[in-house]
């Protein structure tokens, strides 16, 4: 009996000290992540202001999940311009570019089905010697309650991982074109 009272005992004070130590969690989201590619801004820019172009630098394409499904909406470039998807490994999700200034910024908003909070990202590009700098910044709000808390950290993890990669993409996709037009 004082056994099972113990690991009763036990088992309250680790689930209040769980819980006491989600709100040390943040609630904010904030992801930046710069590289410096070897292109022009109106390069670059090329790639992203054209939602089309994302799938062949994002992580979120079917390299990743080859059930994905894309949907284009709005022109095919700058503000209005969106993009959808759906796959069975990334989930469903929507992007809406919100504003573009040619070639040196890019604003959207993100939306994923499963996910209550809204990113909003950019992208801004400056002419840097050896091509140009891109820094990607992503940011959301999520909830106080634990498990929102929780959620916000795994996010920034995702999110940060993808900014990487996407970003290492993106580099690989201009030096590949670069050398394609060296060839012709």
């Amino acid at each position: 009996m004082k056994l099972l009272s113990f690991v009763l005992l036990f088992l309250l004070l680790l689930t209040a000290a769980l819980a006491g130590a989600s709100f040390l969690l943040p609630t904010q989201l904030e992801v930046r992540q710069s590289m410096v590619l070897p292109a022009t801004p109106e390069e670059v820019y090329a790639h992203l202001v054209n939602p089309m172009e994302w799938e062949k630098w994002t992580v979120v394409n079917k390299q990743t999940d080859p059930s994905m499904i894309y949907l284009y909406g709005g022109p095919m470039a700058g503000t209005g311009a969106r993009m959808q998807w759906s796959g069975d490994k990334v989930g469903n999700g929507k992007v809406v570019f919100t504003e573009s200034i040619s070639p040196s910024s890019l604003l959207y908003i993100e939306n994923a089905e499963d996910d209550t909070s809204r990113l909003q990202g950019s992208f801004i590009l400056t002419a840097v010697e050896g091509g140009t700098e891109v820094t990607w910044l992503q940011q959301a709000t999520f909830g106080e309650k634990p498990w929102e808390r929780l959620s916000c950290l795994m996010k920034s993890y995702k999110k940060q991982d993808e900014a990487e990669k996407g970003l290492l993409g993106l580099k690989v996709l201009l030096m590949n074109n670069s050398k394609k037009k060296a060839l012709k």
